[in-house]
């Protein structure tokens, strides 16, 4: 609830405050004494600029405070950040060249968090921007009033579990794309160290082997010589020492010195044998016949597989470790194609889910519709609008998202005749304070906005509809305080506190006054919005007025 409202140096204001109390506060006044300032002046506490208004003195700063208290409907984190209990003051000034500074309980604050701030404490009619019932975004969520929370509850929680689902498979298949491109990078790399088949053992010895047949007819050349040398040719070591063995022997038992050259000559005989077998053992049969073009795809493995290891590692070792690694991860990566094969079955029963429990929902949001729209007619009825219909047009979205799919948007209708139009083109003044007010009664429960201003209730209305909307007003003040800026004495005769604005001149200048009425002057105050002045019929007309509107 709004309790208290300064400006100071504000237009036509030089310094006023008002006390507002609870139920319904009237403010009255001559064209042209201020009360569209106040009005600027409160949009202003609200985050609003004050657009043409300029400071009375322009040498020195303009300023407007507000104090709100009871029910404060503020979000936990504002509480906490700047001390909130029992009483919020939001103050604001703007100095001679422009430059802003806002305040909530004495704390510096940005501009844009007194809109955070009093968005749930004051609504300005006549502002249709800041207007949550003419914003087609928020329809659905006032059809939510009258649909059972537990259906709500149950979609809410379904759509999480789907789209919490989701979110994490999408995440899944934009890094699949990139595993993608390495899983092909992998198997490129893989295969190609697979295709060399790699022998440890074999390819250890390439550089040996390359150096060894690359001399093979040197090797060819010294092997058969020393062959012929000692066992192939016409004279041969062999066949000498077993000569050299077969004479010495015949002497052998005639002294201990020739048994010895025996010996001797024998173990020579066996090592001339092993030499032999080990010289042609040399060239083996594949050696021998080993081609230029052999030799040279030899030597080009060698050159590949050092490129290999540059590449992979280092060694041919490495290589192989390195293989074995891409082949865990591999199958890694399959893995992972398994687990989006999962979470896609996973996703698609979540939001068969969720479109089954979204279906009962919209179900029960359109019987509500239903409910909403002849309780709003009914009130619009009461206040005069006779012909009008009322309905809420709902829309598919097109997929399942956080709304359950649909949309919707208050359509009205306000003179035979016509297809009904959305809300937010009402374009008559009266017809506009009118549907506010109905609107505002159906919602009163569920709204926590505390405090609502009227800025042009009685535009472009009179007589009987005129005396069903100072009604409504009081009864919806029963359950909000009401601030209403009126011309109508109807509505003012309604009043539980009632403010008088005023204009004087002094040395050329005007100022504002403002005087709250008691009794006696608020009777003086309505005659005079009457007939033009207090004549004793006017005054009648006046104190019966408010009599009536006391009841």
């Amino acid at each position: 609830m709004l309790t208290y409202l300064a400006v100071k140096n504000i237009a036509v204001i030089e310094k006023v405050s008002l006390e507002f109390e609870k139920g319904l506060n009237i403010i009255t006044g001559e064209t042209g004494a201020g009360k569209s300032v106040l009005v600027g002046a409160l949009k202003y506490l609200t985050g609003d600029r004050l657009g043409r208004v300029t400071p009375r003195n322009q040498q020195e700063k303009f300023s407007a405070e507000s104090i709100f208290c009871d029910d404060l409907n503020i979000a936990p984190e504002l509480i906490e950040q700047y001390e909130i209990e029992d009483e919020l003051i939001i103050s604001r000034e703007t100095d001679e060249n422009g430059k802003n500074k806002a305040f909530i309980n004495g704390k510096a604050a940005p501009v844009n968090r007194l809109k955070d701030i009093s968005e749930s404490l004051i609504d300005i009619h006549g502002q249709h921007e800041n207007q949550f019932l003419f914003n087609p975004a928020k329809h659905l969520s006032f059809v939510d009033f009258f649909v059972d929370n537990n259906l709500k509850d149950d979609f809410s929680s379904k759509y999480r579990a789907y789209k919490d689902k989701l979110d994490k498979l999408e995440d899944l298949k934009k890094n699949r794309e990139n595993i993608i491109k390495m899983q092909e990078m992998y198997k490129m790399q893989y295969n190609e160290i697979l295709s060399y088949n790699i022998d440890l053992e074999k390819d250890a010895v390439i550089e040996e082997k390359i150096k060894f047949l690359s001399s093979i007819e040197k090797v060819r050349e010294a092997v058969t010589s020393s062959i012929d040398a000692l066992s192939d040719g016409e004279i041969t070591a062999s066949e000498l020492i077993e000569k050299s063995i077969r004479t010495i022997n015949s002497i052998s038992n005639m002294s201990q010195d020739a048994q010895k050259a025996e010996e001797f000559l024998q173990a020579a005989l066996i090592s001339i044998n092993e030499a032999s077998s080990l010289i042609t053992s040399l060239l083996s049969e594949e050696e021998q016949e080993t081609t230029p073009e052999e030799l040279n795809s030899l030597i080009d493995r060698k050159y590949k597989l050092q490129d290999l290891s540059k590449r992979y590692g280092g060694s041919l070792e490495n290589v192989i470790e390195y293989k074995n690694k891409l082949e865990e991860d591999l199958a890694e990566i399959n893995g992972e194609e398994y687990i989006t094969s999962k979470l896609e079955r996973e996703v698609m029963l979540l939001k068969e889910e969720a479109l089954k429990s979204s279906k009962i929902l919209n179900d029960a949001r359109k019987k509500a519709a239903a409910e909403l729209s002849k309780k709003t007619e009914n009130i619009l009825h009461e206040l005069e609008l006779n012909s009008a219909k009322f309905e809420v047009v709902f829309k598919e979205n097109g997929d399942l998202d956080y709304s359950g799919g649909i949309s919707a948007e208050f359509f009205i209708l306000t003179n035979a005749g016509f297809k009904p139009a959305p809300l937010a083109t009402v374009a008559s003044g009266g017809e506009v304070s009118r549907v506010m007010l109905a609107l505002k009664e159906v919602f009163a429960d569920f709204d926590n906005v505390g405090t609502m201003l009227f800025d042009e209730i009685d535009t472009g209305i009179s007589g009987k509809a005129a005396q069903s909307v100072a009604k409504k007003l009081k009864q919806l003040s029963k359950k909000k305080q009401i601030i209403v800026i009126t011309h109508l004495p109807v509505v003012a005769a309604m009043g539980d506190s009632h403010f008088h604005i005023s204009k004087s001149e002094k040395d050329g200048i005007s100022s504002t006054n403002i005087l709250k009425l008691d009794k006696a002057a608020k009777i003086n105050i309505i005659a005079t919005m009457i007939s033009g002045e207090a004549t004793p019929t006017a005054m009648q007309q006046a104190e019966d007025m408010i009599n009536r509107g006391s009841i």
